[in-house]
């Protein structure tokens, strides 16, 4: 009987053993998932960088556009740099001296791999009083504290 009682008594410690390692991988686990929750609802968000891009790009502060663009993405259609002002003369292109009629802007995360952000981004829009929508895909990093969109523009869906 003693070794059987032994023989338990180690069989208890092993269990005890492998319960605390699943407990500490399903909070570690619950912690990563608050985490990544709220690392989209806390500061200077994805979502919040889209907004003020798309409301920037509206309201015509194509500065602010450009401060919000991946500066290392910044190429013509065959990969050569382009510059500030050769982005900011295409930027004055879409809108002209007509402001982009944006009422609001919603947003929702797709995917996110090494290091970019995929987000499918609906605009809501009013030109004479009849509305519209647009639906992007919008290609985002992290450089520093800030979010910064892929250029060139987002691709229309």
């Amino acid at each position: 009987m003693d070794k059987f009682a032994e023989t338990l008594r180690r069989y208890a410690v092993y269990a005890r053993i492998i319960g605390i390692i699943i407990l500490i991988a399903l909070l570690g686990f619950i912690v990563y998932q608050l985490y990544d929750f709220y690392s989209d609802k806390v500061g200077f968000t994805p979502t919040k960088a889209i907004e003020s891009y798309f409301q920037a790009l509206s309201q015509g502060d194509y500065e602010q556009v450009y401060q919000l663009t991946d500066k290392d993405a910044l190429t013509d259609i065959y990969g050569r740099p382009i510059t500030k002002a050769e982005f900011m003369q295409q930027l004055r292109g879409i809108g002209g001296d007509q402001r982009i009629p944006i009422v609001s802007v919603e947003s929702e995360k797709l995917v996110e791999s090494k290091g970019y952000r995929y987000y499918a981004v609906t605009l809501y829009s009013n030109v004479s009083g009849t509305s519209g929508t647009s639906r992007l895909v919008v290609e985002m990093r992290k450089s520093g504290n800030t979010w910064l969109i892929r250029y060139p523009l987002p691709i229309i869906l």
